[in-house]
């Protein structure tokens, strides 16, 4: 079903971290830009896949500290949000939340966590999502918190306008369709909200321990769930992978799911849901060899490609479905 095409190679390896891959696709320009966190630094890699051999890349770090301390903090996930008139690169630390032009050459917004005390453990954030009217969700680990926060369509007058909170325990991920969101945390608890007139304001329903009105999650078990996101109920099961699963991705305009795992396989799966049926298969498995795969993403809605990042390594493996 899909076929590996040219790889991608960014300055340093990519950490073990959830969702460690972020891509920018632009079709007017024929640029993808890709996004891969290596400890204190996000590596950019801008590139042109063109229809001959040659893959043309710039390359961009881009360090996330406070603009008064020297030392850079350790970064949990770094995100392109597309928003109405501007996209901007989302850089989550354990110091707090930085954005940046897309470039990663200009800092728009810096927000910093406060103190930790000493009962409090380590702070950090981990968690990015885009909600309507060019708001950003980002979840932050005390008390499973989230920062909604408000960014202008140019310029630097980001604001806070909302902080949630719903879990118990530190945010794992954050997605969104339209006006729904549902975030993770590390109990395996899943939370979804709906966006109220510019406001987050109301819990749909708190699931225990996407796609047409489903909530899809991977697991540390290898697990993936597919859940009614307005009833609390799961709708289906499968065992889609030995170890660890560290990042989902969903085509929306095809209904494909793609899996990566600590396992070294990425998979692809197609969902298809009748009335109250959801059905769940198995459409490719692609094994890269010794790498415990950190990220994927599909680069179109239908599916047609996608990209996936492994740890301790500076390539981006890219696949391409075949007709």
């Amino acid at each position: 079903m899909y076929t590996k095409s040219k790889s991608v190679h960014v300055k340093s390896s990519a950490s073990l971290l959830y969702n460690n891959l972020s891509a920018l696709v632009i079709p007017d320009k024929q640029l993808t830009t890709y996004a891969v966190v290596h400890k204190t630094v996000a590596n950019l890699g801008c590139c042109s896949l063109s229809e001959s051999s040659a893959v043309s890349i710039s390359h961009k770090q881009v360090s996330c500290k406070e603009p008064s301390i020297t030392h850079a903090s350790s970064i949990l996930q770094a995100k392109f949000c597309c928003l109405s008139g501007r996209n901007i690169l989302v850089l989550c630390s354990q110091q707090g939340v930085q954005m940046f032009e897309s470039d990663g050459s200009v800092m728009v917004f810096w927000y910093a966590l406060p103190a930790a005390e000493s009962t409090q453990g380590l702070l950090f954030t981990r968690g990015i999502a885009v909600l309507p009217d060019n708001l950003i969700a980002i979840g932050e680990n005390h008390y499973g918190g989230i920062l909604v926060f408000r960014v202008p369509s140019q310029g630097t007058n980001v604001t806070l306008c909302q902080t949630l909170k719903c879990h118990d325990y530190p945010i794992t991920a954050i997605a969104t369709e339209g006006a729904v969101m549902a975030s993770a945390d590390d109990s395996g608890g899943i939370t979804v909200w709906e966006a109220v007139q510019d406001q987050i304001g109301r819990v749909i329903m708190h699931i225990p321990g996407g796609l047409q009105q489903m909530v899809i999650a991977g697991y540390g078990s290898g697990h993936i769930r597919i859940f009614d996101a307005f009833k609390a109920t799961m709708m289906v099961e499968v065992c889609a992978h030995a170890r660890w699963i560290h990042a989902i991705d969903l085509a929306p305009d095809s209904g494909l799911l793609v899996s990566t795992s600590e396992d070294t396989f990425v998979r692809v799966w197609s969902i298809l849901k009748k009335q109250d049926d959801v059905h769940i298969q198995l459409e490719h498995t692609e094994k890269i060899q010794d790498t415990q795969l950190t990220g994927v993403q599909f680069l179109d809605p239908n599916g047609q490609s996608f990209s996936v990042s492994g740890y301790d390594s500076n390539v981006l493996n890219h696949f391409t479905k075949v007709n």
